[in-house]
């Protein structure tokens, strides 16, 4: 009996470990994501305009950098949030099989919502949304792009 409940108890521990770590992969594969990108676009709230665009790949590997995603969690967004502006991150379109070349044209991939007086930034990436608790660090560098 005590043999068959170890051989139970195992297995059930094993998987919930693995399960725990998967929130910080889910954060590191949008940091893969995010880093692939050729131009940011900054747009402040109520404009369609953008106002300073990254397109060098330093500034865009900082501004990566900056985000510190490795301390980001998951939360609700509070209801008294109120949009700054957004990061609108864009990139080629794939090559796919058969193709030799891109149109040279760049897509939206990703787009990044910043929130005033909060700590917290919502992705719209792949379809989904997501928010996201940010460091103050990281806030307050997001923020500066829309002063």
């Amino acid at each position: 009996m005590k043999k068959l409940l170890m051989l139970l108890l195992i297995p059930t521990i094993l998987l919930c470990g693995c399960h725990a770590n998967s929130e910080k992969e889910d954060v590191s594969e949008y940091y893969e994501e995010l880093s692939k990108a050729q131009e940011i676009s900054i747009l402040p709230a109520n404009t369609s305009t953008a106002t300073q665009t990254l397109t060098e790949s330093e500034e865009i590997s900082d501004f990566i950098l900056a985000l510190d995603m490795e301390h980001w969690e998951m939360k609700a967004l509070p209801k008294e949030a109120e949009l700054a502006g957004t990061f609108q991150l864009s990139q080629e379109e794939t090559i796919k099989f058969g193709e030799s070349a891109t149109d040279g044209e760049l897509y939206s991939v990703c787009e990044m919502l910043c929130y005033e007086d909060i700590p917290y930034v919502t992705l719209k990436i792949a379809g989904m949304k997501m928010t996201f608790k940010v460091s103050d660090a990281a806030m307050e560098y997001l923020t500066n792009y829309f002063r």
